[in-house]
């Protein structure tokens, strides 16, 4: 089932940005800037909630991944039903998808070699 997840969610997220490749461009600064602050945003409370609540390192990276990585396609899917006048609506969490999953890539990455050691 993860397999077939990952390929279901895969063609929502690139029929919403060819749909909307032009107002994509055209507006993609901003979007990007507020898509990458709420994901920092993210990790740095779920660093900050879990290190207050007096978790170990492990448990800290594991709540500030589970805040930071939303369900992107179905804020996508809401946004589309929800606000079918609005094609835009559905843009965002269409580029979060790939923006989660290419950040998250260089965090599992950093975490493992730099903060793998318990303490």
């Amino acid at each position: 089932m993860p397999t077939l997840f990952a390929v279901v969610i895969a063609i929502i997220v690139a029929g919403v940005i060819g749909a909307n490749k032009g107002a994509i461009i055209s507006s993609s600064l901003v979007i990007m800037a507020v898509i990458i602050l709420q994901y920092f945003i993210g990790i740095g409370l779920g660093f900050i909630v879990a290190y207050l609540a007096g978790m170990n390192r492990k448990q800290m990276i594991t709540v500030a991944i589970e805040l930071a990585f939303q369900n992107s396609g179905l804020s996508t899917s809401i946004a589309k039903t929800h606000f079918p006048s609005l094609t835009l609506a559905t843009v965002p969490g269409a580029l979060y998808s790939v923006w989660q999953n290419f950040a998250g890539s260089i965090l599992a990455y950093i975490f493992t070699k730099y903060f793998n050691n318990e303490s």
